[in-house]
């Protein structure tokens, strides 16, 4: 029971992940602020062709998801309140701000506070049932559901099929997030980050069952 509700928490923090990616993309000048590769490419490439304000913002991006992953290094260390409600509250924070910053236009300031949190979401929500997964990417989660249902097909181990279900159910909640995002910012553009809360509300929910679970063995 307590592994269903880790899977079921799991799945909950993965729609935050999409609904910010989707947010940010869909509003804020196509920036992806839940991961680097595609920033750090881009500031790259503005290296070589001149752009320097945009390699500022880049490096910027890069320093403040950096700085996501120092406090969580820190916080994991100096405090004992679980590091899941250390990320559920800055994810509030972090939600609060960016809709602030969307009403002053602020675009690309917009995505700093979600750059920071995601990698705080990541490491405190990088594991469950016994599988490695992020809440706020998709490449590994790919890998992983494709790779497990390859190898279910060749195999046919009943613990590879169930890895895979995970995998793909991880992707399919993700991508929930990602439509509601695109699908709210239609009527409400930058305000609808505020409807982020409703799954982050929904997580907490699934943390406290999930604790309950565990209480029970």
């Amino acid at each position: 029971m307590a592994v269903k509700s880790q899977l079921r928490l799991h799945h909950a923090v993965s729609v935050i992940g999409g609904f910010w990616g989707g947010y940010t993309i869909f509003n804020h000048s196509d920036i992806f602020g839940n991961a680097q590769t595609g920033n750090l490419i881009h500031l790259v490439l503005d290296a070589f062709s001149g752009k320097l304000g945009s390699i500022g913002y880049m490096a910027l991006m890069f320093f403040v998801y950096a700085a996501g992953n120092a406090f969580y290094a820190v916080m994991r260390k100096k405090q004992r309140l679980s590091m899941k409600i250390i990320s559920f509250i800055v994810s509030a924070a972090a939600i609060t701000l960016v809709g602030v910053l969307s009403l002053t236009g602020q675009h690309y300031l917009a995505v700093l506070p979600i750059a920071f949190a995601a990698p705080v979401q990541w490491n405190a929500f990088k594991t469950a049932g016994g599988h490695s997964s992020s809440t706020i990417f998709s490449s590994n989660n790919v890998r992983q559901a494709v790779m497990l249902l390859t190898d279910y097909a060749l195999e046919r181990d009943k613990r590879q099929l169930l890895g895979a279900r995970f995998y793909w159910a991880t992707l399919l909640f993700f991508h929930i997030g990602v439509a509601a995002s695109c699908l709210l910012s239609l009527p409400f553009g930058v305000h609808s980050i505020w409807f982020c809360f409703v799954p982050l509300g929904i997580s907490v929910v699934f943390y406290c069952l999930y604790q309950k679970a565990k209480a029970k063995f």
